[in-house]
Protein backbone atom coordinates (compact mmCIF):
# COMPACT_ATOMS: atom_id res chain seq x y z
CA UNK A 1 0.00 0.00 0.00
CA UNK A 2 1.66 3.17 -1.12
CA UNK A 3 1.29 6.23 1.00
CA UNK A 4 1.14 4.45 4.37
CA UNK A 5 2.10 6.77 7.19
CA UNK A 6 3.73 5.45 10.34
CA UNK A 7 1.64 5.98 13.45
CA UNK A 8 3.58 7.07 16.51
CA UNK A 9 3.75 4.37 19.15
CA UNK A 10 2.93 1.55 16.73
CA UNK A 11 5.39 -0.76 15.01
CA UNK A 12 6.31 -0.06 11.40
CA UNK A 13 3.98 -2.00 9.09
CA UNK A 14 7.05 -2.80 6.96
CA UNK A 15 8.62 -5.04 9.61
CA UNK A 16 7.91 -8.77 9.38
CA UNK A 17 6.53 -10.37 12.52
CA UNK A 18 6.75 -13.88 11.08
CA UNK A 19 8.43 -15.40 8.02
CA UNK A 20 7.42 -18.93 7.02
CA UNK A 21 7.14 -21.32 4.08
CA UNK A 22 3.76 -21.73 2.42
CA UNK A 23 3.65 -25.26 1.13
CA UNK A 24 6.44 -26.01 -1.31
CA UNK A 25 6.01 -23.01 -3.57
CA UNK A 26 6.01 -19.76 -1.64
CA UNK A 27 7.22 -17.65 1.22
CA UNK A 28 4.68 -16.20 3.63
CA UNK A 29 5.15 -13.09 5.73
CA UNK A 30 2.94 -11.77 8.48
CA UNK A 31 3.76 -8.10 8.92
CA UNK A 32 3.72 -6.11 12.17
CA UNK A 33 0.26 -4.75 11.30
CA UNK A 34 -1.06 -8.36 10.89
CA UNK A 35 -1.24 -8.12 7.09
CA UNK A 36 -0.34 -11.43 5.44
CA UNK A 37 1.61 -11.63 2.19
CA UNK A 38 2.43 -14.68 0.08
CA UNK A 39 5.31 -14.56 -2.39
CA UNK A 40 5.60 -17.45 -4.86
CA UNK A 41 9.30 -18.29 -5.17
CA UNK A 42 9.47 -17.52 -8.90
CA UNK A 43 7.88 -14.09 -8.42
CA UNK A 44 10.20 -13.44 -5.49
CA UNK A 45 13.24 -14.34 -7.59
CA UNK A 46 12.07 -12.11 -10.44
CA UNK A 47 11.57 -9.33 -7.88
CA UNK A 48 15.26 -9.47 -6.91
CA UNK A 49 16.81 -6.02 -6.96
CA UNK A 50 19.99 -7.08 -8.77
CA UNK A 51 18.65 -5.94 -12.13
CA UNK A 52 19.17 -9.23 -13.94
CA UNK A 53 16.62 -11.56 -12.38
CA UNK A 54 13.59 -9.62 -13.65
CA UNK A 55 14.76 -10.11 -17.25
CA UNK A 56 15.40 -13.86 -17.08
CA UNK A 57 13.81 -15.54 -20.10
CA UNK A 58 13.46 -18.85 -18.28
CA UNK A 59 14.09 -19.98 -14.75
CA UNK A 60 15.26 -23.38 -13.61
CA UNK A 61 14.05 -25.07 -10.43
CA UNK A 62 17.38 -24.20 -8.74
CA UNK A 63 16.78 -20.54 -9.52
CA UNK A 64 13.45 -20.55 -7.70
CA UNK A 65 14.24 -22.69 -4.67
CA UNK A 66 15.62 -20.91 -1.61
CA UNK A 67 18.62 -22.56 -0.01
CA UNK A 68 18.72 -20.11 2.89
CA UNK A 69 16.39 -17.35 4.15
CA UNK A 70 17.49 -14.91 6.85
CA UNK A 71 16.09 -11.79 8.43
CA UNK A 72 18.75 -9.08 8.51
CA UNK A 73 18.82 -5.38 9.34
CA UNK A 74 19.05 -4.64 5.59
CA UNK A 75 16.03 -6.80 4.73
CA UNK A 76 15.18 -10.39 3.96
CA UNK A 77 18.27 -12.17 2.58
CA UNK A 78 17.65 -15.15 0.32
CA UNK A 79 20.33 -17.39 -1.11
CA UNK A 80 18.91 -19.41 -3.97
CA UNK A 81 19.95 -22.97 -4.81
CA UNK A 82 21.91 -21.69 -7.82
CA UNK A 83 24.03 -19.65 -5.32
CA UNK A 84 22.54 -16.27 -6.35
CA UNK A 85 22.01 -14.01 -3.32
CA UNK A 86 19.13 -11.55 -3.08
CA UNK A 87 18.34 -8.97 -0.42
CA UNK A 88 14.80 -7.61 -0.24
CA UNK A 89 14.52 -4.43 1.87
CA UNK A 90 11.38 -4.85 3.94
CA UNK A 91 9.52 -1.82 2.56
CA UNK A 92 10.26 -2.95 -1.01
CA UNK A 93 9.22 -6.52 -0.19
CA UNK A 94 5.97 -5.27 1.27
CA UNK A 95 5.40 -3.29 -1.95
CA UNK A 96 5.73 -6.55 -3.94
CA UNK A 97 2.61 -7.95 -2.24
CA UNK A 98 0.00 -8.75 -4.91
CA UNK A 99 -2.99 -9.45 -2.65
CA UNK A 100 -6.33 -7.79 -3.37
CA UNK A 101 -5.94 -5.31 -0.49
CA UNK A 102 -2.55 -4.13 -1.76
CA UNK A 103 -3.50 -3.98 -5.43
CA UNK A 104 -6.87 -2.33 -4.94
CA UNK A 105 -8.76 -5.54 -5.70
CA UNK A 106 -7.18 -6.06 -9.12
Amino acid sequence: MKGRLPILGQPSPDVPRDVHLVGRYALGITWADDHGSIYPFEALRRGCGCGGCADLAAVTPAMTWPQDIRRTDAGLAVTWSDAHASVYPYAELRALCRCAACTGGH
